[in-house]
């Protein structure tokens, strides 16, 4: 029974590798080969119904090969699936199954048909893949997942300039949950010792010694990773002012990610990883004061925004901050309940908003009254006046999030901004061969200098990623930088403790081909006499798909998406960093979020945006 398992995941793999093979003309093959997918992934479903009616619900467990396994960790294909885990891939299957068939005449004759297809499909694929996770490493392969998705579909529009801005501003916020459920795993393998499986949690309810958290730090510390992560994917607060940036995307795709499906996630993860803190009574009390006042303020910001999908935006995220407050007090039950319950109304209501919105406004143009506005001096009345305009700014949420994370690393990088290209790179290569020098003979080197050079040189790195975060000159400059970063961490890994070298081979082996690529599509592009600067949206994809999609590839690669070897070399060396060495865990932690960022933006500037030449149609004041 439990190979029925990898099934549910091969299916969707399937149906969007054929579509690939299709023109993005052929809408009806593209279509009928999505919906097929999704209806073989239903009738599986309801066959694991029957079985589990038949067996009294037994949980599923799939031992799949390993993929790589050392004398610290292995990193290997474990699925697994209990209640919880159902419900939700069922009302996955269903809710992506309304999605599709909806989409074929919403997105009906766009250009984007094929690709918006495609990344309906990955998602659902990332999505299963978290669901039936057996370990935590396979749950952040599909955390990946739906960040990239994320980023493709609400900048889907792409020849738009505020599609393309809210994508990047959204995988932003992204790239602080990925880093969050990383850094989880990395102190979870620092305090088990092993990698964490969700069947052997499982038994952590009951208090299986194996698990507990003994220590202080560690009782909150793991708990408060995961909530971090779960907070920002289910928008709570303060991290809420990205659902309304997320609904640039056609509205089929915010009916499946953010008003039912992607934005349910957190909740699923703080279910999942319940054992950690269920017995910690401040985890209990932080976890449901998060979801009150989310509730409350998603509430206040929910009902005078002028945006129908921004209100339903902001409702769903009222009802998950109530979910919270379900999973807080252990009643996870009724929280998959409001989940399903919750997802299936706001995709209908976000589906049928461009109906309601037309009837509205036929019937404020025939019925229309006007306001009357009485002026007091009231206290009530200056109170809601107050609360009022607070929801229509979204309590300066947005502001907080730019004013407090992105504005101080901006400000870090223009201090670096003084250094010429050819500078850095002189100084660069230099240091970079004398520490791989000092890599393999560590024994030259005195020992108090061989203690801080792992903070050096993670520090050094630091410098040309922020540099390349605010390079507006060249986008081959940034992508060097971001590889040139790549390698400092290397070496940091390399003179942080004793280990087997392969390990930093398989972490630079799909570095240096992605940035070869990389390298290679960038120069394409000046060879036909475009512009490859970094201070505009050039929409390159518009007249070079093939190269953007090479480029595509090619920034997952560097990024460490589960795509190359990079992704396990990186979880590997992660766990040679000692758990009293938090100078260089933030070095580290701050290289990875601003390499994402710095990827995704030299993507979103070559080849999103409108394309700016000269032969293409516009409009006139003629017209």
């Amino acid at each position: 029974m439990q190979y029925i398992l990898p099934l549910i995941l091969i299916i969707p793999l399937i149906s969007l590798l054929i579509i690939q093979f299709f023109n993005h003309k052929d809408e009806k093959a593209i279509y009928w080969t999505a919906a097929l997918g999704n209806i073989v992934t239903m009738i599986t479903l309801t066959g694991i119904t029957v079985m589990w009616l038949i067996d009294t619900f037994p949980t599923m467990i799939y031992q799949g090969p390993v993929l790589y396994q050392s004398k610290e960790a292995e990193f290997g294909i474990n699925l697994f699936m209990d209640v919880y885990s159902y419900i939700y891939i069922f009302v996955t299957t269903a809710i992506t199954a309304i999605i599709i068939r909806f989409s074929r005449t919403y997105v009906h004759r766009e250009r984007g048909y094929k690709r918006y297809f495609s990344n309906v499909l990955f998602f659902y694929l990332g999505l299963l893949t978290i669901l039936l996770a057996g370990n935590l490493e396979i749950l952040f392969v599909g955390w990946e997942i739906l960040g990239v998705t994320s980023f493709f579909l609400i900048g889907f529009y792409r020849e738009r300039y505020l599609p393309v801005k809210n994508a990047i501003k959204v995988v932003s916020l992204y790239r602080v949950a990925d880093i969050a459920l990383l850094l989880g795993i990395w102190i979870c393998h620092h305090y088990f010792g092993h990698s964490i499986h969700f069947d052997s949690l499982e038994g952590m309810q009951g208090g299986s010694q194996d698990h507990i958290l003994n220590e202080t730090f560690y009782q909150f510390m793991i708990p408060s990773v995961f909530l971090l992560a779960a907070m920002v994917k289910s928008a709570q607060f303060p991290f809420s002012s990205w659902v309304p940036r997320a609904m640039e995307g056609p509205t089929t795709s915010s009916a499946i990610f953010y008003g039912s499906l992607s934005i349910h996630i957190g909740v699923y993860l703080l279910i999942r990883t319940a054992p950690l803190w269920e017995d910690n009574i401040v985890m209990h009390v932080i976890i449901a004061g998060i979801g009150l006042i989310t509730t409350i303020v998603a509430s206040l910001i929910g009902r005078v925004q002028p945006s129908i999908k921004v209100q339903i935006g902001y409702s769903s995220i009222a009802q998950i901050g109530i979910m919270f407050i379900w999973v807080s007090l252990g009643w996870y039950t009724l929280a998959m309940v409001h989940f399903a319950a919750n997802a299936f109304m706001r995709a209908y209501q976000l589906l049928v908003s461009p109906s309601i919105l037309s009837y509205r406004i036929h019937d404020l143009f025939y019925h229309f009254e006007k306001p009357v506005f009485s002026q007091t001096n009231k206290f009530k009345d200056r109170l809601y006046a107050t609360v009022y305009v607070a929801g229509i700014k979204e309590f300066g949420l947005d502001e907080l999030m730019f004013r407090y994370l992105w504005s101080p690393l901006k400000k870090a990088g223009n201090f670096f901004k003084f250094m010429e290209i050819r500078a850095t790179y002189t100084i660069a290569l230099p240091f970079f061969f004398m520490g791989l020098y000092g890599v393999y003979h560590q024994e030259l080197i005195p020992p108090i200098v061989l203690k801080y050079l792992p903070e050096f040189f993670a520090a050094l790195g630091m410098i040309f990623v922020l540099k390349a975060f605010v390079e507006r000159k060249s986008a081959l400059n940034a992508w060097v930088l971001i590889m040139v970063n790549q390698l400092f961490q290397s070496l940091t890994f390399g003179f942080n403790d004793e280990f087997d070298y392969t390990q930093v081979h398989i972490f630079l082996s799909g570095i240096l081909i992605s940035t070869v690529v990389g390298v290679y599509v960038i120069n394409k592009l000046r060879r036909n006499k475009e512009n490859v600067s970094l201070n505009a949206f050039h929409g390159h994809s518009y007249q070079h798909p093939r190269l953007a999609f090479l480029f595509v590839v090619a920034c997952l690669g560097l990024a460490g998406f589960p795509i190359t070897p990079t992704f396990i070399g990186e979880d590997q060396m992660l766990g040679h960093i000692h758990e009293n060495q938090f100078p260089l865990l933030a070095l580290i932690v701050l290289n990875i979020i601003l390499d994402g960022l710095v990827i995704f933006r030299i993507y979103s500037r070559l080849f999103l945006g409108q394309h700016k030449k000269g032969y293409h149609e516009v409009a006139y004041r003629s017209s």
